[in-house]
């Protein structure tokens, strides 16, 4: 019996030891767990921050990335072979239309047109003595003082000193030519790039490298591609309506504008896209060839737009959703978005002017959860939506 009370006791000892180690280790309920603060209160609502959906007008406008282009090109190359004797310009500087810009050696090729011009001149002489033969000839012919066959054989002469006279000029403009191949003169006016190659050195005609490549900048086009689906939007507008803005950066300032100058004859069918190009007057040089550019191709304005921030628009399963704030609780709204404008979404269908949405997502916003809107400095940085374009993450999808 006494071992029994002996055994009783120690179980009750080890018992009430063990509920005292777990109530001073146990975890405390955080405010917020299970929907209720510690204490069994409810969850107070999340400050959220709100805008209200407007209703403006706003353009309709597509952006893309283009490459820029010279409006023309043109690479110069000797059609003579010979020394590089003279360049008459600087790399990198503005050259006019007709501007000298080479001069090769020209060898013998003076001496060639010379003797062509000396044949030339000897012929014309003979040439005229020829002819004042046969008009000679002509009044005796007629009362018979010579015979048909003296006549016949002057008026030959005279067709054949014609006939050299003829080609004689052949040679000499041949000769003056090649001579005037020897000044390599610019076709267009533009910008020159580098020589290719220095003075002294031996010109092969029609060669592989350019001497330079002069670039017309001023116009430039800007060639960029459009999905097809966008396509038909362009193709309703009259081009001669359409504005094109040029930016170094998207969300820059434009630096140039222009008009739509060309559209492609086929969509290419391995992106699905179309090729377009903006002529782009660059009084300025603000663009330069070959660089890569933001274009924005303003296609005309759509008024009663219903707008909302970008950062409200979260991706789901189902397609864009935003959350509304109703009666003091988070609401999930599907949305149809008809295009991007900036920092700001044209919502085509699930909203309307006035409503009040919420534009930073804490981590804990469920459908139906209760919001506040957020005082000065609260809810920063407990967005989920991780930027321009970005994927939205910890969302609820619809």
């Amino acid at each position: 019996m006494k071992k029994l009370t002996i055994a009783i006791l120690i179980l009750g000892g080890l018992t009430a030891g063990g509920y005292a180690i777990w109530a001073a280790t146990k975890p405390e309920t955080a405010p917020g767990e299970s929907g209720r603060p510690a204490g069994g209160g409810k969850a107070p609502p999340l400050a959220v921050k709100t805008a209200r959906v407007s209703v403006q007008t706003v353009s309709i406008q597509l952006d893309a990335v283009g490459t820029v282009e010279p409006d023309q090109s043109v690479a110069i190359r000797a059609q003579i072979g010979g020394t590089l004797q003279r360049v008459h310009f600087r790399e990198g500087e503005h050259v006019k239309a007709g501007q000298l810009l080479f001069q090769i050696e020209p060898g013998t090729l003076p001496a060639e047109a010379e003797s062509a011009r000396a044949n030339l001149a000897r012929d014309q002489a003979a040439l005229a003595e020829a002819a004042s033969q046969q008009q000679r000839l002509a009044p005796l012919l007629a009362k018979e003082y010579v015979t048909r066959a003296e006549y016949d054989q002057a008026v030959a002469a005279q067709k054949s000193a014609s006939a050299l006279v003829e080609a004689d000029r052949a040679h000499l403009r041949a000769a003056e030519i090649q001579l005037e191949r020897t000044r390599l003169h610019a076709p267009i006016s533009g910008r020159a790039g580098s020589i290719g190659t220095k003075l002294g050195n031996l010109v092969a005609a029609n060669g592989t490298d350019p001497l330079v490549v002069i670039n017309a900048i001023q116009p430039v086009l800007v060639a960029f591609s459009v999905p097809q689906q966008q396509f038909l939007e362009i193709r309703s507008r009259p081009r001669d309506a359409m504005r094109v803005e040029i930016r170094h950066e998207m969300n820059g300032a434009a630096v140039a504008t222009g008009t739509l100058a060309f559209v492609d004859n086929a969509v290419d069918q391995a992106s699905g896209t179309i090729k377009l190009k903006a002529r782009i007057a660059n009084d300025n040089e603000a663009i330069w060839p070959g660089e890569l550019v933001s274009v924005r191709l303003i296609m005309g304005q759509q008024a009663d737009a219903v707008v909302v921030p970008e950062a409200a628009v979260q991706p789901g399963q189902q397609g864009p959703f935003v959350y509304v704030v109703d009666q003091g609780r988070a609401r999930m709204q599907a949305v149809t978005v008809a295009r991007q404008v900036g920092q700001q979404v044209v919502v085509a269908h699930g909203l309307k002017g006035g409503d009040e949405v919420i534009v930073n997502l804490p981590s804990k916003l469920r459908p139906g959860s209760a919001v506040r809107t957020a005082g000065a400095g609260e809810g920063e940085g407990k967005s989920r939506h991780s930027g321009k374009g970005g994927a939205k993450t910890g969302t609820p999808r619809p």
